[in-house]
């Protein structure tokens, strides 16, 4: 009848419900569909916007050639104008004029004479056009028959139907080209195209964000759903044996040896549950904020040595080895006695759970300008490289392996995190898989004005 009553919790501690499996298949499904479509969605988009940028470039360009083509008739009809007098020129720049009809060494001659890049200037603006053109004329032939200097090395661009603009004048023609043109449409484009940048980076960056939230909302997700069954499974254990135990004492048939085994039963269970309750209240207090500190001026050794002696019944019953090495030599700090000590506990309750065969914990103390470092070192199962920067997160648990044992919801360390910032402090984990784990706390002598409004 006794081992009936001690087996029976284990029966009932079955594994608690878990998401049902239509809904986890729907939300499997859902989140990689919406991501699907964020990503063709932001796709459409960019090339909406690349359409668009080439569109207005190619329009700006048709609308610019005509421009230039309208300004260069209003400077053919100056050239031309018939009721303008022979302008006489000492020929000196004129190039085969001896080839050219009269009419056409008119011209030549009024080009020569007449400041060409103020009326070409001129004949632009009136279209809007801030470009400088280099600009000359040729004959049928396309040999030059007027080419300023600056225009020499750019005859076959001036040429080129690509890239030069001509304008008929009798049997020569009159070419300009833009050597800056493509930076001076640009230019004109900026604004817009600025726009386009930011306006495809910023949906570019919404569209990471939105990435990270979802696996991060997965996580966290998942996170919960372990943190709710480990709790169940946890609270239902000592619910259970204080029920049969319960049922068990009101069996008059049971002696008092059967009863104070029981009524002790009892009360371990219900210290298990006080502590079950008092983790999870105290992650919810340290990530709301609400954490209220009573310093006072404490001893540090003397906590580390109280708590030590505190759980003396619980490292002989697993064969752990605490070794003290207390050396600093100003342990007096203003600190928060029951927050302290819950750290304390928290800690070396981590070196026993993750230990290997004959835990053997070393607590270290050294001083520093700042105040005192306190170095609690195991020699476990330690932890891999990749878990060392997620483990002061809340709700996030190593994983273990076949190390199948080890009780907990991710909520120790971060504890630990809050209570040492809320003190002005820090803390630090060093560790290597097989080999152990060093955690180290930094508590300063004078914390500030946030820790102490805290």
């Amino acid at each position: 009848m006794f081992v009936a009553h001690m087996r029976a919790p284990k029966r009932i501690c079955t594994p608690i419900d878990r998401t049902p499996p239509e809904l986890a298949l729907m939300t499997g499904r859902l989140i990689p569909w919406m991501v699907g479509s964020m990503t063709v969605a932001m796709l459409v988009v960019v090339a909406v916007q690349v359409n668009w940028l080439e569109s207005s470039a190619k329009l700006r360009k048709e609308v610019f050639d005509q421009s230039v083509e309208q300004s260069l008739q209003i400077v053919a009809t100056w050239l031309t104008a018939g009721h303008l007098d022979e302008v006489r020129s000492d020929d000196r720049n004129l190039l085969r004029t001896d080839e050219l009809a009269p009419e056409e060494r008119m011209v030549v001659r009024r080009m020569e004479s007449f400041p060409m890049d103020s009326l070409l200037t001129i004949a632009f603006k009136e279209q809007g056009i801030n470009a400088v053109p280099v600009f000359g004329a040729f004959n049928r032939y396309g040999q030059p028959v007027f080419l300023p200097e600056d225009a020499e090395d750019l005859q076959d661009e001036l040429l080129s139907p690509r890239t030069g603009y001509s304008v008929t004048l009798g049997t020569l023609q009159f070419r300009v080209h833009f050597p800056r043109l493509p930076r001076y449409l640009m230019g004109q484009m900026l604004g817009a195209f600025a726009l386009s940048v930011v306006m495809m980076l910023l949906i570019a960056a919404i569209f990471a964000h939105t990435l990270v939230a979802i696996q991060r909302t997965k996580r966290l997700d998942r996170l919960q759903r372990d943190l709710v069954n480990n709790l169940t499974h946890e609270l239902k254990t000592p619910i259970s044996s204080i029920g049969l135990a319960s049922e068990a004492l009101a069996d008059p048939s049971f002696d008092d040896t059967a009863k104070k085994h029981y009524l002790s039963l009892i009360r371990e269970e219900n210290k298990r549950l006080g502590v079950l309750v008092e983790n999870v209240l105290r992650a919810s207090l340290s990530e709301s904020g609400a954490m209220r500190l009573y310093m006072q001026p404490l001893n540090v050794h003397d906590l580390v040595k109280n708590v030590v002696k505190n759980m003396a019944m619980r490292l002989h019953k697993q064969g752990a080895k605490v070794e003290l090495d207390l050396t600093a030599s100003n342990p007096n700090l203003m600190l928060d006695r029951i927050h302290v000590t819950n750290v304390l506990f928290n800690l070396i309750d981590n070196a026993m759970k993750y230990a290997k065969e004959d835990p053997h914990i070393v607590i270290h103390s050294e001083q520093t300008p700042d105040g005192l470092s306190l170095h609690i070192q195991d020699n476990g199962i330690g932890i891999a490289k990749e878990h060392l920067g997620k483990v002061f997160e809340r709700l996030y648990r190593v994983p273990t392996g076949n190390v199948h044992n080890v009780k907990g919801f991710g909520l120790g360390l971060s504890y630990v995190k809050n209570v040492l910032e809320h003190h002005g402090g820090s803390v630090h984990i060093a560790s290597q898989p097989g080999e152990g784990t060093t955690l180290t706390l930094n508590l300063p002598f004078e914390q500030s004005d946030k820790t102490e409004a805290t």
